[in-house]
């Protein structure tokens, strides 16, 4: 097992129990990290990726429901998977921790057989269920399509922002795909920052792929957050240019036949589809109005967001 596979977060505050679960995990292969506090887990959180917390469901320093909160609530974590310690058998102690949204359980005492095999279940789970980017960690095309179908089928109203960079392709280019991957996180962290910031813990955000990227949410909340990353992207793109360009204002780069060419800095196009004018019954058509918007948006031209305000087919 590669360690990005079995990447594990131990927050357990009894020594014994840490160290126990500790040996029995690394003895099959699985990198291990631990601490015996919830803030200093939330820290670790912070710094390093992990695929699997296993945590007390209560313990001195350690609430598993507002870990499980924590997590689930936010957009760099969320596809964790979580197994809570049960010190007993009351079972509305289970339910609050299924509910707060952890994916299982261990109870003590602990049996080793059972444990890794919870251990492994998990994991086995988030790597089916998570089409996630492999750069970004955000959820990929499937996951985008149940989420946008589940919006439709709900019957509520609901805003879908589709963004995407401009001339990306130029500045990968010109600075190489290692720049390119430095742009697209540092994009993520900012739909990120301010879907935390303006949204609710009920948006969604993927990485459909290259520089694109889709968000869901209230349409009274979309273009507070549209508005935010295109200041937040403008106030920060120019530190991945050289000196040079950031005075220029622009890049040069050589066209496939050979012209010389002046290529503006990136910008970030958003188009946001709403169905509070219209009804929208399937995926195909808040793709062709985005489409539709994109188009429009790119030909403004710099960093801008547009919103379908039509009403009707």
């Amino acid at each position: 097992m590669s360690s990005s596979e079995g990447d594990i977060l131990l927050i357990i505050n009894e020594p014994q129990t840490q160290e126990f679960l500790s040996a029995i995990l690394m003895g099959e292969g699985y990198q291990v990290q631990s601490c015996n506090s919830q803030s200093q887990a939330f820290e670790i959180l912070k710094k390093h990726p992990f695929n699997l917390v296993i945590a007390d469901f209560l313990s001195p320093g350690i609430n598993g429901i507002d870990i499980c909160k924590h997590i689930r609530g936010n957009f760099n974590l969320r596809h964790l998977s979580i197994i809570l310690i049960m010190d007993n058998k009351e079972p509305m102690d289970r339910i609050k921790g299924i509910y707060a949204g952890a994916d299982d359980y261990v109870e003590k005492p602990f049996e080793a057989g059972e444990f890794l095999a919870r251990v492994k279940a998990s994991l086995v789970r988030i790597t089916r269920d998570l089409d996630a980017n492999p750069l970004t960690k955000l959820p990929g095309n499937i996951s985008v399509l149940k989420e946008l179908e589940t919006r439709i089928k709900s019957g509520i109203f609901f805003s879908v922002g589709y963004l995407d960079l401009n001339r990306f392709k130029e500045f990968n280019d010109r600075y190489g795909f290692e720049a390119g991957d430095k742009v697209i996180c540092h994009t993520a962290q900012i739909i990120i920052k301010n879907l935390e910031r303006f949204g609710t813990a009920t948006d969604f955000l993927g990485h459909i792929g290259g520089d694109d990227f889709i968000f869901v949410t209230s349409p009274e909340r979309a273009e507070e957050i549209s508005r935010g990353i295109v200041d937040d992207f403008d106030k920060s793109i120019l530190s991945f240019y050289t000196e040079e360009d950031r005075t220029r204002g622009y890049i040069i780069t050589k066209t496939r036949t050979g012209e010389i060419s002046e290529v503006p800095i990136l910008s970030v196009s958003i188009a946001i589809v709403t169905n509070e004018m219209r009804k929208i019954s399937h995926v195909g058509e808040i793709s062709q109005i985005a489409a539709e918007l994109k188009k429009f948006a790119k030909s403004i031209g710099g960093s801008v967001y547009v919103k379908d305000r039509r009403k009707g087919p």
